[in-house]
């Protein structure tokens, strides 16, 4: 391909694979970051997300009632069990500077899942949010649409509506062979032009598009909350009755931030770099921090789910009792309604 700035675009989030100058002042030190640090670091991560994934799976599935956010919580395990699944053959090509190992077809089959997870979670966060906004905001409008088997169904077509998108990954990833032998497992296009479209097409659809709808429906959560503590320190309620309402409004916002520092910085990234004409060290301490924290979210997500919810933590306790009571009451405060979101 003729590429640009040299370089073979990897949808993968791995290394852009930039030629370096032999004299360059800084290849010896990319050499060390992206075969040495970046590859353990991202191993330390995969660990990590996929014991913290299936302890999150087991705990909800092993529950003896299942509500409408289980649903979404599952579907996000399962989102990130299948981006640190494919995460190890990355880390094996980053440590041979590039070189892919494994064959074309599972060269494709990684990548693919790899971008579908981009799509899968950005669509069930943006679905849970929406729903989480209408349980809370409007708890009695669409309750005859928001049933667990309706809402399997969502899931199901935001997975499907996933697959569609990552099709051209599906087309374009291949192992490409240069001139001397060695073989990469890259996303090849022909063009400046074609580079410029694609980081387009995946920022804006697993990025920028549901980023407004998920602050949207935050914000409006935030404005909720607000005017029930409004509400309660007018009417002079109790103390612990205000501190919960705070307490909720902060786990809301750390949720949001989370968000927002482990997959903003990637994409902003990706766009600068259609700018490049040569990386400096800036700009790679940077792409390698965005692509640590973009996977970090994998790994994070879990404890989120068991640190920020004390309805989930009660779980945990109750799944170590095997005659556990079937009377177990679905949680209808408003504290309950959100924190049962995550």
């Amino acid at each position: 391909m003729n590429g640009i700035q040299s370089l073979h675009w990897n949808i993968t989030q791995e290394s852009f694979n930039i030629s370096w100058n032999s004299d360059d002042d800084f290849y010896e030190l990319d050499i060390m970051v992206e075969t040495v640090i970046l590859p353990s670091l991202i191993g330390v991560i995969c660990s990590t997300g996929f014991v913290g994934n299936i302890f999150i799976l087991l705990t909800v599935l092993r529950s003896a009632k299942k509500t409408i956010p289980d649903v979404y919580i599952c579907n996000l395990a399962v989102a990130d069990l299948v981006h640190v699944i494919g995460m190890p053959f990355l880390i094996h090509q980053w440590a041979r500077r590039g070189e892919w190992v494994f064959g074309s077809p599972l060269c494709t089959i990684i990548t693919s899942l790899d971008t579908c997870n981009q799509f899968a979670c950005s669509a069930i966060m943006t679905a849970m949010s929406l729903d989480r906004y209408l349980a809370l905001v409007h708890p009695f409008r669409l309750t005859s649409l928001r049933t667990r088997s309706k809402t399997i169904r969502v899931n199901l077509c935001l997975w499907a509506f996933s697959f569609i998108l990552v099709l051209p990954v599906w087309v374009y990833s291949k192992v490409i062979k240069f001139k001397d032998g060695f073989e990469s497992c890259a996303f090849d296009l022909a063009s400046p032009y074609e580079v410029l479209w694609y980081t387009l097409y995946l920022t804006i659809t697993s990025f920028f598009f549901p980023l407004p709808l998920i602050l949207l429906c935050y914000i409006s959560i935030l404005c909720y909350t607000w005017k029930i503590y409004k509400q309660n320190k007018k009417a002079q309620s109790s103390a612990p009755e205000t501190r919960r309402v705070m307490r909720l409004t902060k786990m809301v916002l750390i949720l949001v931030g989370v968000f927002l520092l482990s997959i903003a910085p990637y994409h902003v990234i990706q766009l600068v770099n259609l700018q490049m004409i040569k990386p400096t060290l800036t700009y790679h301490v940077c792409y390698y921090i965005s692509i640590c924290l973009s996977y970090a979210s994998s790994s994070i997500n879990p404890f989120l789910y068991i640190f920020l919810s004390g309805n989930f933590r009660k779980r945990l306790t109750n799944c170590t009792n095997i005659r556990k009571k079937k009377n177990e009451r679905e949680p209808n405060n408003i504290e309950s309604t959100l924190k049962s979101s995550f």
